[in-house]
């Protein structure tokens, strides 16, 4: 008996802890793959980014809202079904965010600096875009990264949905 009660207060705790756990993980709208993608800086350089692929029309929708953090070397690529002009904007978005609009080709055509977090003012793309990436604020500063640079990587590949 004395077992049973041992057992069961480990499970009980196990459990809070798990669900502890749970609740303090991001918010995502479902499990998005993850792929590595490549920026070339205008100076040559070379910079890798573990990104969350946005490729349905309710993971681009969600983004990256309700994130309290995003690590340096992270991000989200959106893929639309076909270059548009496109227009985010930063509702329920926690965290500021550096936005580049790429091109088919995988060119960065303009960057959209520092987003204000819970800001609904729209931020276009300025041109057609198949892609946006969203990095923490402040990567395209510090990592000297501006329109005209190449964007490459097996999220590109991904095919969007709607």
């Amino acid at each position: 008996m004395r077992f049973l009660s041992i057992f069961h207060r480990l499970a009980g705790a196990l459990c809070t802890l798990m669900i502890v756990v749970l609740v303090s993980l991001p918010a995502v709208a479902e499990d998005l793959p993850v792929s590595v993608l490549k920026i070339t800086g205008h100076d040559g350089k070379l910079h890798d980014f573990k990104v969350e692929v946005a490729a349905s029309a309710q993971t681009r929708a969600t983004g990256l809202m309700n994130r309290t953090s995003l690590a340096e070397g992270k991000g989200m690529i959106f893929i639309f079904p076909q270059p548009k002009t496109v227009m985010m904007w930063m509702k329920d978005t926690l965290i500021p965010l550096d936005m580049f609009f790429i091109d088919s080709e995988g060119k960065i055509f303009n960057i959209a600096e520092n987003a204000k977090p819970m800001d609904e003012t729209i931020i276009p793309s300025r041109g057609l875009a198949a892609y946006v990436l969203e990095l923490a604020g402040g990567e395209a500063q510090r990592l000297k990264l501006s329109p005209g640079d190449k964007v490459s990587g097996a999220s590109l590949a991904f095919k969007a949905k709607n």
